[in-house]
């Protein structure tokens, strides 16, 4: 039998008691039965992935591949992702350079077949990666089966943290938080943007997100807004929004100040 991680209630109560437990309920899901065998397997096959085909005509693989990357929905869009993987990330007009969502282009960089010698062999520590972020995105997954707010709070300090080391600027990294979904989406939450922002054109977002920010939170550098505190306090300023909505009040702005106020959060020394 698999092991499911569980939440503990909703919003902040919930996320407090979730973070009490998640050291234990990882070691769990890592140990259970089905999520060894996945990883087991993909170790002992990855030298075998020669072709796009190898991996998107196992499922098994492509669980895990697809996993690493957030993409998990995209498990029965083969051929798409089969087109991924064999044009990868060179030629400017290969698709992964198309898409807005930036994990795309993730799993095209490293799995990467575009040319003769390339592909996941040619990638020193590849495997390991892949199997260090399909076990922590999984998880997630399965905690969003709870509670999908809780899955985004989780993977917020994950995905933050790997959009500033890929980025090489404080800008190029704001670009890539609105180029991915699950990040942009608990920001923008957290700053109470309305969904009609991601209308806007993507200049003009760039500069209104950094603003709001900025307001809200005293900085737009991403590298003061990855501190633990920091990540801390917009993690939770997202659930209390979140929580307020759900709520389908007139005045849920006025009731998310008033949790916030009532749940304010010490960082730890």
């Amino acid at each position: 039998m698999s092991f499911q991680p569980f939440t503990l209630g909703s919003g902040l109560a919930g996320w407090s008691l979730l973070k009490t437990t998640l050291s234990v309920q990882k070691a769990a899901y890592k140990a259970n039965y089905a999520t060894q065998s996945d990883t087991t397997y993909f170790k002992e096959k990855f030298s075998q992935l020669n072709t796009p085909e190898d991996i998107v005509s196992d499922r098994r693989i492509l669980r895990v591949v697809l996993g690493a990357y957030g993409l998990s929905d995209d498990i029965d869009n083969r051929h798409f992702i089969k087109t991924i993987m064999a044009e990868g990330v060179t030629d400017r007009s290969a698709l992964a350079n198309k898409l807005s969502d930036q994990r795309y282009k993730a799993l095209a960089q490293d799995y990467d077949f575009s040319e003769i010698g390339l592909g996941p062999s040619s990638s020193p520590g590849l495997a390991g990666r892949t199997i260090s972020n399909y076990l922590a995105q999984s998880f997630e997954v399965a905690i969003g089966e709870s509670d999908t707010d809780m899955r985004l709070a989780l993977g917020f300090t994950r995905s933050l943290k790997e959009t500033i080391a890929s980025s090489n600027s404080n800008s190029t990294a704001w670009f890539q938080i609105l180029a991915t979904p699950p990040l942009r989406e608990v920001i923008q939450t957290a700053i109470g943007l309305p969904s009609e922002f991601s209308q806007l054109d993507i200049d003009d977002q760039h500069t209104r997100i950094q603003e709001k920010v900025s307001r809200v939170f005293g900085t737009k550098d991403l590298s003061e807004l990855a501190d633990p505190s920091k990540i801390e306090e917009m993690t939770r300023r997202f659930l209390v929004m979140r929580e307020a909505s759900s709520m389908n009040s007139n005045n849920s702005l006025q009731t998310a100040l008033v949790l916030l106020s009532s749940a304010s959060y010490k960082a730890p020394l």
